[in-house]
């Protein structure tokens, strides 16, 4: 199985409007593809590109209850996963073409009919493609998306559900997250006295020290900050501490740091980590069997 350098999450907040219906941050995505350049001239070029929907999409799945699906496969639905699937796509071709447009030599593979789900838990993971993009020197440019589930027809795969996955098969030095603000705060970052949080250490059962306020948009489908957290937790303790998670700003002098090396230094952003016991100090010595 062909190895990564680096998992990237372009959050959706970044690359967009989050607020008005399919609204690209134009500056975002060149500097998003910019990043990717660098780290490919940088030696770093075996990462995979996952990015969030944003404002595409998410709107549409609301509007028609992709979420929780319907046994029923409602026409509605049909429509709406339709619709949804036409809106994803657009931002991710523009995510690719920004990365083709700076000489990165980038693929955007879709999750849908290659990813399932039975009651909205992964049942087949579309790894192929991506291994084989990886192993011919392709960027794999993925995204949240509409995929098939055989209780409720459809449902919606987060970006950030797809990350994890990708860290257990590729076992990347590291994942980024790369968002519209500095990393994880202790309480939403839009609220008074909210604090950066420097490090987060995790516990070998999931739990975190220090505790996290989270929140989301009434329109986000995929669980907003919540399953960010979630999601880099899973990372590192399913890891046994060996994959570190970083979160930093996009458009920030960090980033490419965060990146090649996995260095934040204080007030630049958030890095997960497991903390050490003597248990979790015998498995990583003995080598991460995921």
């Amino acid at each position: 199985m062909a190895a990564a350098d680096c998992v990237l999450k372009l959050g959706g907040s970044a690359l967009t409007h989050k607020g008005r219906r399919e609204s690209a941050r134009d500056g975002a995505l060149r500097s998003a593809a910019g990043l990717v350049r660098e780290l490919c001239a940088a030696g770093a070029g075996r990462c995979i590109v996952v990015h969030g929907a944003g404002s595409f999409g998410h709107f549409q799945a609301k509007a028609h209850g992709l979420a929780s699906g319907s046994p029923t496969n409602s026409e509605s639905l049909r429509q709406g996963l339709c619709l949804t699937r036409i809106s994803v796509t657009k931002l991710n071709h523009m995510v690719t073409e920004q990365l083709v447009m700076c000489g990165v030599p980038a693929v955007g593979i879709s999750p849908f009919g290659a990813w399932r789900t039975a009651g909205r838990k992964i049942t087949q993971a579309g790894i192929a493609a991506i291994r084989d993009s990886l192993e011919a020197g392709y960027i794999p440019v993925l995204h949240g998306d509409c995929v098939l589930d055989s209780e409720q027809h459809c449902s919606i795969l987060s970006g950030d559900t797809i990350i994890e996955v990708l860290s257990r098969e590729f076992s990347p030095k590291r994942v980024v997250f790369l968002t519209d603000v500095d990393g994880i705060y202790d309480r939403p970052p839009d609220t008074p006295g909210a604090t950066l949080v420097d490090s987060i250490a995790v516990n070998a059962d999931g739990s975190i020290d220090p505790p996290v306020l989270t929140s989301a948009l009434p329109h986000d489908v995929t669980g907003g900050l919540a399953l960010k957290l979630q999601t880099a937790i899973n990372i590192v303790t399913q890891s046994n501490g060996s994959i570190p998670v970083l979160i930093c700003k996009l458009e920030s002098e960090v980033a490419k740091r965060a990146c090649l090396t996995g260095e934040l230094r204080t007030g630049e952003g958030t890095k997960l980590f497991l903390r050490q016991t003597e248990e979790t100090t015998s498995v990583i010595a003995s080598g991460w069997a995921g």
